[in-house]
């Protein structure tokens, strides 16, 4: 409740913010458990390409970093950037 429905209890409305739940008898838009084609051998490929490609980043930046010290700059402000995403 806001400080002006406080003064009226009696005309006061309910501003939580906690999730709505779905309806009865309606399906959640947005439920993880409805994803159709999970786990397909496409999304497990592109994972794992995913996953090879960061690793050659990480073990290509690091060789760099040996080579020439100074560009750690730019590698930290990439991991700090990308953990600062969200």
């Amino acid at each position: 409740m806001t400080n002006i429905d406080m003064a009226k209890p009696e005309t006061a409305t309910d501003t939580d913010t906690r999730t709505l739940e779905a309806a009865p008898g309606t399906e959640a838009l947005h439920h993880k458990g409805t994803k159709k084609n999970k786990g397909t051998k496409k999304t497990k490929a592109r994972r794992r390409a995913a996953k090879a490609l960061a690793y050659f980043a990480l073990i290509f930046s690091g060789l760099l970093v040996l080579a020439e010290p100074w560009l750690l700059i730019p590698v930290v402000a990439l991991v700090l950037a990308i953990s600062l995403w969200d």
